[in-house]
């Protein structure tokens, strides 16, 4: 079983990525498993009001559909977002806060557990091709984008791992992701 990070910072064509590839991996006779961001289930206030209980959440729900036992029958499993998404929100709504610097330290920590635990991670970078699409979830703001990007990637630096950051266009992401996996 082979587990994949799809990572980066929102509007930058993760979901869609993710989709394809289930799609071409399924049309490949391959068994695939995609569990979705967790963002989107969360009851509680983000993006430029995520404060220390709802990275909390988020972080939980994370991890438990990262260590969840799925069917051993799966050949890749997919997560669309994962630990490095939330902790450059988390970076960004702590700014300088002292007080809570441990917190982010103990996630820095966490991240990097987790993303010891997949064979590929891929990060996504935002595009001007990308639209933000306004949906209750995503802020119309680019310069907010451009932040937690920076934030992201000096995480995913700092962290040592091994990552791949894709191309441009999401027909040709599928397929520098198809070439290294398969």
């Amino acid at each position: 079983m082979i587990k994949i990070l799809v990572t980066g910072v929102f509007a930058s064509g993760k979901t869609s990525l993710v989709s394809s590839l289930k799609s071409e991996l399924e049309n490949a006779g391959k068994k695939v498993a995609v569990f979705s961001e967790v963002a989107r289930d969360c009851p509680l206030d983000l993006n430029l009001e995520q404060n220390p209980v709802s990275t909390s959440w988020l972080v939980m729900r994370q991890v438990r559909n990262e260590i969840e036992l799925v069917d051993g029958n799966y050949d890749f499993i997919i997560f669309d977002r994962g630990i490095p998404d939330i902790i450059a929100h988390t970076k960004y709504t702590l700014k300088d806060n002292q007080e809570e610097q441990w917190f982010y330290d103990e996630l820095e920590k966490l991240g990097k557990a987790s993303l010891n635990n997949f064979h590929y991670v891929f990060l996504s970078k935002r595009s001007d091709k990308f639209i933000i699409e306004i949906d209750g979830m995503r802020l119309n703001d680019i310069n907010y984008q451009k932040n937690l990007e920076e934030i992201h990637r000096n995480y995913l630096d700092k962290q040592s791992v091994e990552f791949t950051t894709l191309v441009e266009k999401n027909s040709d992401r599928l397929g520098q992701i198809l070439s290294l996996i398969i």
